[in-house]
């Protein structure tokens, strides 16, 4: 009954924010805005067998693979303020997992300041967020209890950050391990990109860039993912967990901006 209850609520609230987005749009058709403001993150990669990966992208996006494999990216942020379309910003959480992916426009293809991602999988507990992105065609999923904790807060801490969505077609899944603060300052564009197969009402492809005009890294933390093996991305890392991510950026940024738009 409780999980139930969660669910109901979750629909709810996905449902008023999917209403009030459509009443305050903003005019610029096409286009969603988001700003991001006083947030730290984590990212894991990890090589992923290349013909499971290229199985869940496109055929028209060329995976960003090597020898050890194409790679997984695992991405979670926890941001003070979050605000769409120039709403008043509220403390928020988004996080994401995709396939690194050769750059499809030839923007973000510096790989020391850039990356360009497939999306597989996109949680937020901003309703106004997952509602907007879903008028684009975005699979985003409302998480009312999207968690993102580290202590002590000067590190070394310990992270932790637990994904369960109340749509339970999306994978739950957390990461847990040990992280450092960072310190050294980069700008840097993250390209997330979404294909909704042509299927109406959404056509086209869809891009979220993020720009951090300044984000500070480090790159010495030790975080382990885990998932259930039978889930989409269970089956692609071939099991239940990533035991300590071989590449992982935890990062701290004072702001971020987010442009989503559909390309033809």
């Amino acid at each position: 009954m409780k999980n139930q209850y969660k669910s109901y609520l979750g629909l709810l609230l996905s449902l008023a924010s999917l209403a009030a987005t459509a009443n305050d749009n903003d005019g610029h058709a096409g286009q969603l805005g988001v700003t991001f403001s006083n947030c730290t993150e984590f990212a894991g990669v990890a090589s992923v067998d290349v013909a499971k990966a290229q199985a869940l992208v496109p055929s028209r996006y060329t995976l960003f693979a090597d020898a050890g494999g194409a790679k997984l990216v695992v991405r979670v942020s926890d941001c003070a303020g979050i605000s769409v379309n120039g709403r008043h910003p509220r403390p928020g959480r988004v996080a994401h997992i995709g396939i690194e992916v050769v750059s499809p426009d030839g923007t973000g293809t510096d790989p020391l300041t850039s990356i360009n991602n497939y999306t597989l999988t996109y949680a937020s507990n901003v309703p106004a967020l997952v509602s907007g992105l879903g008028l684009f065609g975005v699979p985003a999923v409302f998480d009312a209890g999207l968690d993102y904790e580290y202590a002590p807060p000067t590190g070394p801490s310990q992270l932790y950050a637990s994904v369960s969505p109340e749509n339970g077609n999306s994978p739950t899944w957390f990461l847990y391990g040990t992280v450092t603060n960072p310190t050294y300052p980069s700008p840097f564009l993250a390209n997330w990109w979404y294909s909704p197969m042509n299927t109406w009402p959404h056509s086209g492809e869809v891009k979220m860039a993020t720009t951090f005009p300044t984000i500070y890294f480090d790159f010495t933390s030790t975080v382990s993912f885990y998932t259930s093996r039978s889930n989409l991305i269970g089956l692609l890392i071939g099991g239940n967990t990533v035991a300590n991510f071989p590449v992982s950026y935890r990062g701290q940024y004072q702001t971020a901006q987010m442009t989503v738009t559909t390309l033809p």
